[in-house]
């Protein structure tokens, strides 16, 4: 870790600036509360009036707020003092020290100075009061800590405590569901391999203890899944004969305890989707873990196919990218793991913005945005010399690069914390962009490029930062989104293979599902280019995690057409409501939408929360007339289904995020209700009594565009899922004219 991240090692520090200790340091579950006693000893320089303490986690950690108001309510912390008349001032600040720890309790010091041997002593999670306690984080974590910073001169600088306690372990929970990970595209009667695994409340791979199940293969496979078989299991040699569409089941008798992703079973064509995650980090940079435990997590727990390492260059020390280096050639096993080494350039939008840096072989060197939190003795001499301070000076020596050791490099930008611009896409260098991650849902980019006249692709991906690469969950409301996927079609499972795909556009990006996308027109496949004369055929198929609810078929920005395969059908007994937007495209886009609804006339029979998975949010409470709810969106949809025994008159009172909205119920079983709100990115509500029937996971589609306008037509597809769950295909472009 860099010297801003890792904690201080020097004992000597303790002397002067004082210590901590932690205690206990067992390990402790996701999602439970706890309670940890912090004890800091004041050193050589005392503290004075108006200095403290500051007491983090990484950004990304989802602990409670500590509170210091409420005894009996969660996260209560208390702060007491050896030294008598010593008074504190205490509160939780989200954005009260320097990243990766931004939220901090603070502890200033408001009477009374201290002196050396003092002791001051912080309770996070008292319960004395009636509390339950801290509410531990959502993920696991190894090496989970408290990060304690000392200012004893009141001169507002903040330095990390030399802590002689260790670290603290963080478990899953116990598992609640199954799932079943497969291969998308197989070839008939040749062995593959497939994962099981359980899941805690949060989606956490975890043990799971369940003998005497069958895996629905050809032949049936007998599976007894033990808890020391740790927090997945693969199963070899499994096989799959004739072709078409499969899905496999793993199965307690005649009960179905989980379905896998579809399965294409053809012939032996070489063809693959590769499922991966184009950008996370971890505790290198802003994150948790280490890059080992990084590309083994994305391997054996996520089950995807590739994935790269992307720490901030601006906190990325040298050895910190050596230690990513290592581990990607550690973990790189071409047919079974593609593990890509490289880097973030994360310059402001203003110079370019965020872009992925993807190297094919282990010996690339980094181009830094900037140094800003990096010493001196962190990076080699001269490294000034080789920063890249806009995105086009980037590209400039990534050219370079290419043209003086033969070797490739692909660069993906993306919206992140620093929004790519789209002005600065180098298609050559840059062939795809991230269309969603934990950071949001960026549609609205795609039709930017395209209305732009950009010739580019669709990836989608996690940013993860909890050391989760391709199975991420939400943590904290900058990442609210699940993290998503890319599916790249290539002939290769290797650096090499998934290169080429996504070079050529052969690629697709999903929030997280892994439906099977395939788009043509002209016969052309995603991602090329194509000459036609008249007419323009485009064709397609779509294979499901879940019963499709439609596809819609664009030109550009411009809405063709929409499949639906499943009937869709009004139950006037249940209305569906619906909200979705961002505050704007940049860093803290998330908007809140905590608030509820009441109804008056009738009665409320049942609710259940919509496509809300971070861990803090969903349905606080609900009641014959009421319900009330947590929500952030970041450009994806969330809602809540009611069940309702109401009459037409009978009255909705929706209140959340900016709409304050009125409505009948007979309203909602007339017709579909939308609001759209004034100000934000794409902000709107909707409320319907029309449901998506049928369980038709698997279509096809055809359309002829008969008039194409303009010199150059660009065909791509919107799935989406009755789970939500969403999938892009890469532009198809037609030249016409």
């Amino acid at each position: 870790m860099g010297k801003i991240t890792e904690r201080n090692f020097d004992e000597t520090t303790a002397e002067t600036w004082g210590s901590v200790t932690i205690t206990p340091t067992d390990d402790v579950v996701v999602g439970t509360f706890a309670t940890w006693t912090i004890t800091f000893t004041v050193g050589a320089y005392a503290m004075d009036v108006g200095g403290g303490l500051k007491i983090g986690t990484r950004r990304q950690a989802d602990f409670g707020h500590p509170q210091f108001t409420d005894p009996a309510a969660d996260n209560y912390a208390t702060v007491t003092c050896s030294r008598a008349g010593a008074r504190f001032e205490s509160f939780f600040d989200p954005r009260g020290h320097k990243r990766p720890f931004n939220a901090v309790a603070v502890i200033r010091l408001a009477a009374m100075p201290l002196y050396p041997g003092d002791t001051v002593t912080i309770v996070l999670g008292d319960t004395s009061g009636g509390s339950r306690g801290l509410k531990v984080q959502s993920f696991p974590e190894s090496a989970s800590d408290f990060a304690v910073f000392v200012d004893p001169l009141s001169s507002g600088e903040y330095k990390r405590v030399f802590c002689a306690s260790p670290n603290f372990g963080i478990q899953p929970g116990p598992s609640e569901y199954l799932t079943l990970v497969a291969p998308s595209i197989v070839a008939a009667g040749e062995g593959f391999r497939v994962q099981l695994r359980g899941n805690d409340k949060f989606g956490n791979p975890t043990p799971v203890d369940a003998p005497g199940l069958e895996l629905t293969a050809d032949p049936p496979i007998a599976v007894d899944l033990k808890p020391g078989d740790g927090r997945a299991t693969w199963i070899e040699g499994v096989t799959l004969f004739g072709e078409g569409v499969r899905r496999l089941e793993l199965r307690r008798g005649n009960e179905v305890l989980a379905q896998s992703n579809p399965v294409l079973v053809n012939g032996k064509d070489g063809n693959m989707i590769c499922w991966g995650d184009t950008q996370a980090q971890t505790a290198s940079t802003v994150g948790i873990g280490t890059p080992d435990e990084y590309f083994a997590y994305a391997r054996d727990l996520a089950a995807i196919d590739f994935t790269t390492h992307q720490g901030n260059d601006f906190i990325l020390s040298d050895k910190d990218l050596d230690e990513v280096r290592e581990a990607a050639i550690k973990h790189n096993e071409p047919g079974r793991f593609a593990a890509f080494f490289g880097w973030e350039w994360s310059g402001p939008t203003g110079t370019g913005g965020d872009r992925n840096v993807l190297f094919l072989d282990d010996d690339g060197p980094i181009h830094r945005s900037s140094h800003w939190q990096l010493a001196d003795d962190e990076i080699a001499p001269g490294s000034n010399a080789t920063e890249c301070v806009h995105a086009r000076d980037l590209q400039a020596r990534m050219r370079e690069y290419i043209a003086e050791t033969g070797r490739k490099v692909i660069m993906v930008p993306h919206i992140g914390g620093r929004r790519s611009d789209f002005e600065a896409q180098d298609p050559e260098l840059e062939p795809v962009f991230e269309i969603c991650s934990n950071h949001g849902v960026f549609e609205w980019r795609l039709h930017e490029f395209l209305e732009a006249g950009v010739r580019v692709g669709v990836v989608a991906a996690s940013d993860d930062h909890t050391c989760r690469p391709g199975l991420a969950y939400p943590s904290t409301p900058e990442m609210t989104v699940l993290g998503g996927l890319a599916a790249v079609y290539c002939t290769e499972h290797s650096r090499h293979g998934i290169y080429d795909g996504m070079m050529a556009r052969h690629c697709y990006g999903t929030t997280g599902a892994r439906m099977i996308l395939e788009v043509s027109a002209q016969g052309a496949n995603m991602g090329k280019v194509v000459r036609a004369n008249g007419p323009v055929a485009i064709s397609g198929k779509v294979h499901g995690t879940a019963p499709i609810e439609e596809i819609v078929l664009f030109n550009r920005s411009r809405e063709l057409t929409r499949f639906r395969p499943n009937p869709a059908v009004r139950d006037d007994a249940r209305i569906k409501i619906v909200w979705s937007g961002a505050t704007h495209q940049d860093r803290g886009r998330f908007m809140t939408w905590d608030g509820g609804l009441k109804l008056s006339g009738g009665r409320i029979t049942g609710a259940r929360p919509l496509n809300i998975f971070t861990a803090k949010y969903g349905i606080d409470a609900w009641e014959d007339t009421s319900v009330a709810w947590r929500s952030v969106t970041s450009g994806q949809e969330e809602g809540v289904l009611l069940n309702i025994d109401a009459p037409d008159d009978a009255e909705i009172v929706f209140k959340a995020g900016p709409a304050d909205i009125r409505f009948t119920v007979g309203e909602a079983r007339a017709g579909d209700l939308r609001w759209d709100m004034p100000g934000g990115l794409e902000q709107y509500v909707t409320a319907s009594t029309l449901h998506t029937e049928g369980g038709a996971l698997d279509t096809t589609f055809t359309f002829i565009d008969e008039a194409p306008e303009g010199p150059e037509q660009a065909y791509w597809v919107r799935v989406v899922q009755t789970d939500f769950h969403r999938g892009w295909s890469s532009p198809i472009f037609v030249e016409t004219a």
